[in-house]
């Protein structure tokens, strides 16, 4: 250590020390600020900018060190590396508003002229530093994809094609044959993209391209993973067959091929290994059908997985820093899979413990993750990644009956008793014992951290599609190994669950309607066929007269068989015109649905005409929807704010579903008492609530 010390010049201890010094001012200023924007703790600025200093001295000391890192680990060995830095601290000056302002506001961090420009140079400096290592990372894994990819011989180029042309030929066929209505989630991405198409088309690529980047900060269902679908939409038009094809090409496609190249490069002969991966896992397909563009960010993390996986002897801090970008990647694209993210992590450092691996994979996940979303999305992680989201989604939180349910409904209990004892018989070999106990812990550790915040929905279920995806075909390679009990044991995991949804059966859109235990997958291959959809389109054709009236309306009905989501987009997933022009954006008013999410909303009020189904439609019971039972409630029963509308004679029958739709018009503003008496009743079951009276 000395002898390398005296050969560091005094002139490069100073350029460490200076550097360090920027450096610490701006991660100074950056934790001072997210300390305020995420819990409000008020941290001194003062005791923040100690940082500067601090890293100063560290940089001039251990300048040898730091060198010897960048070196080995980076581009900053070389001295075409060094241009980087100049680069990056100019970009963080022209871009400061991207660099600092954003990340700072809200956090009553005020800087004079002189520390601003300190503090951005030092973020021109960590940028860098970031890139330098990415760089370094990108050379190593591109460098291997390339000779993977040189390797491919031509009759793989052909299993490809056909693999693309199945994944594409079943996806429209399953979108031809629906008729079926898409609400929720499965409808708010195929809207915002093809408003973002409409962005891009009208106002250019620099208005889509800040809208997308502004929806991260201001909403949970962002516009990242619509860029994905946006070229098709912009090629092919609004219909729900052409955003399930952008789907199929642009998300499940990816996600199909990174399991088919993982096979091959465990098994490079034949082509079943790839084949029974994909085939073991039918709920990809389905999940895309159904609308679920989440499945990008399965792709996404996906790659980061094999990149561990391939990952040969103790790693390398640059290429974890490259799987840490990728888990921020899917994070943006879909804010729940930090958990993803966060059980990775977790059993990185198991694995590191457990089998004496160096801190190294550790440290550079943890600057590959957090680095860009701190760097660049601070107050996302401060105010939507960090957000209480146990309590806000309370009413989602159903019981484990319902996770183990949904778990089994499209995995099926024994593929995952199949996985299970594949991974515990994998941890007994050697060579393979490091990635099963990694396969068979990271689901795990995922789950338990997601059934304490909220219960699972259908798309939430892609966290665990990598790592069985890779569990299952690492267990099905050795397995073969066998010989050929195992080639049939392979294909009486695979057949059941592959085979399952192809036969008959009734769907319920209630996971409770559903037994606890379910051997195999229990969803449909065939297209889904809704009965009521053409008197739905009805009921949305009659609100539209009353919207060309100039009539404010409202539905109080939030279930999976009426809400508002559903009406709005009825026609278009039945290929249907519109046949008035009204601006439904500009007559449906946005009622509240969810109690601990929404509360009480005074919109309600701002309505002319309430539609109300009979029975009352709520999709998470009574106690978590008093928002919509109560005034519900009220007006099917004459009370409280019921005096202030009129029953109109008309009403609306959805004859396959049971329900009755009544149309009540407002006479007048219900008076203060009127809507004390609902507050009351509301305040039975949720006394915190705050609703305004005007009392």
């Amino acid at each position: 250590m000395h002898e390398r010390a005296e050969k560091t010049p005094w002139a490069a201890r100073a350029c460490y020390a200076l550097g360090g010094l920027a450096a610490g001012l701006f991660l100074g200023v950056r934790l001072a600020a997210f300390l305020v924007q995420a819990r409000g703790i008020p941290l001194p600025l003062g005791a923040a900018l100690a940082l500067g200093p601090l890293l100063a001295l560290l940089g001039g000391l251990c300048a040898p060190l730091v060198n010897g890192h960048l070196a080995r680990y980076a581009f900053g060995g070389q001295r075409a590396g060094w241009v980087l830095y100049p680069l990056c601290v100019v970009f963080a000056l022209r871009f400061r508003g991207l660099v600092l302002d954003r990340a700072v506001e809200g956090g009553g961090i005020a800087l004079s002229w002189g520390m601003n420009l300190l503090v951005l140079a030092g973020g021109g400096i960590l940028l860098a530093l970031f890139l330098l290592h990415l760089l370094f990372a990108l050379r190593e894994c591109l460098g291997g994809a390339g000779t993977w990819l040189r390797g491919l011989s031509r009759r793989d180029v052909c299993a490809i094609l056909v693999l693309w042309g199945l994944v594409n030929l079943l996806v429209y066929a399953y979108a031809r044959g629906s008729a079926t209505i898409y609400s929720w989630d499965s409808a708010i991405y195929w809207r915002s993209t093809y408003s973002l198409a409409e962005t891009f088309r009208d106002q250019g690529v620099a208005a889509a391209l800040s809208r997308v980047y502004e929806s991260i900060f201001t909403t949970d269902y962002n516009d990242t993973i619509g860029l994905l679908c946006v070229p098709f939409a912009l090629l092919f038009g609004p219909s729900r067959l052409v955003y399930l094809m952008s789907i199929g090409n642009f998300c499940l496609f990816p996600t199909l091929l990174l399991i088919w190249g993982y096979a091959r490069s465990l098994r490079p002969r034949g082509y079943w290994l790839p084949a029974a991966g994909m085939l073991a896992l039918p709920s990809l397909f389905y999940t895309s059908v159904t609308g679920y563009v989440d499945i990008a960010g399965t792709a996404v993390a996906l790659g980061a997985l094999l990149l561990h996986l391939k990952e040969p002897g103790k790693g390398r801090f640059s290429r974890y820093l490259l799987i840490g970008l990728l888990a921020a990647g899917a994070v943006v694209l879909r804010r729940w899979y930090a958990f993803y993210a966060l059980a990775f992590l977790l059993v990185l450092c198991v694995e590191a413990l457990a089998f004496r691996r160096s801190p190294a994979p550790v440290l550079g996940y943890l600057c590959g993750f957090g680095f860009p979303l701190l760097y660049f999305l601070q107050t996302f992680v401060s105010g939507r990644l960090l957000a209480d989201y146990a309590q806000m989604y309370a009413a989602y939180d159903l019981g484990l009956g319902v996770d183990v349910r949904i778990l089994q409904r499209y995995y099926g209990l024994f593929l995952l008793l199949a996985a299970a004892a594949l991974g515990l018989w994998l941890c007994r070999g050697k060579a393979t014992r490091r990635q099963a106990l990694f396969l068979l812990l990271e689901p795990a550790v995922c789950a338990f951290l997601f059934v304490h915040v909220q219960s699972h929905g259908q798309q939430h279920l892609l966290l665990y599609a990598p790592a069985l995806a890779c569990l299952l075909v690492l267990g099905f390679h050795y397995l073969a190994g066998r010989g050929r009990l195992g080639v049939i044991l392979t294909a009486a995991i695979v057949l059941p669950t592959a085979l399952s949804p192809a036969l008959p059966r009734v769907q319920s859109g209630i996971i409770q309607d559903y037994p606890l235990i379910q051997m195999l997958p229990t969803f449909s291959y065939a297209p889904p066929r809704r009965e009521d959809a053409y008197e739905m389109v009805e009921l949305i054709r009659r609100l539209d007269e009353f919207g060309a009236e100039g009539k404010k309306v409202g539905v109080l009905a939030s279930s999976f068989v009426l809400n508002q989501s559903a009406l709005v987009n009825v026609e278009d997933s039945l290929n249907l015109p519109r046949v008035s022009d009204v601006d439904r954006d500009e007559y449906l008013v946005n009622l509240a649905a969810v109690d601990q999410r929404d509360g009480f909303w005074d919109s309600i009020y701002t309505c002319d005409i309430l539609a109300v189904a009979d029975p009352i439609q709520l999709h998470l019971g009574e106690e978590n929807q008093q928002v919509v039972w109560a005034p519900a409630h009220c007006l099917l029963e004459g009370e409280a704010i019921a005096g202030a509308y009129r029953k109109l004679d008309e009403t609306f029958v959805l004859e396959s579903d049971g329900i009755t739709v009544y149309f009540f018009e407002k006479l007048r503003e219900p008076t203060p008492e009127e809507k004390q008496e609902l507050a009351d009743l509301i305040h039975q079951v949720h006394p915190e609530m705050e609703i305004h009276t005007g009392a």
